[in-house]
């Protein structure tokens, strides 16, 4: 198998990653409305948001770092809304380090680059 290199997803995977959110989405979101969640369809989007972006992160993907940043961002105005302070104040600080990962994997893909 050959090694894998980090680097970015080609269009047509972009667009199957958020077609694969969206449909698991729709799935699971009705069940959680069965089972008397607090937030059905935000519960459900950033769960496999979150999915998502482990997934692609496995595979060092720079696009883990941007669905990280939604994915936190979103989870930061979920418990902000349920007045959930700590919670939200966590998911604040994922929010930053996600943003200091993707500055820093980009970063070090950008001088790689350039001494090619």
């Amino acid at each position: 198998m050959p090694a894998l290199r980090p680097g970015g997803l080609k269009n047509s995977h972009r667009a199957n990653v958020v077609i694969a959110i969206i449909l698991a989405t729709l799935a699971l979101a009705p069940l959680l409305k069965y089972w008397g969640a607090a937030s059905t369809y935000a519960d459900a989007i950033l769960f496999f948001g979150s999915l998502s972006a482990q997934i692609l992160m496995v595979y060092e993907k720079f696009e883990s770092w941007i669905i990280w940043l939604v994915v936190d961002a979103g989870y930061v105005a979920l418990y902000a809304s349920q007045d959930l302070l700590f919670t939200s104040v966590l998911y604040i600080t994922f929010t930053v380090l996600a943003a200091m990962g993707w500055s820093k994997w980009y970063g070090a893909h950008r001088s790689a680059s350039r001494s090619l």
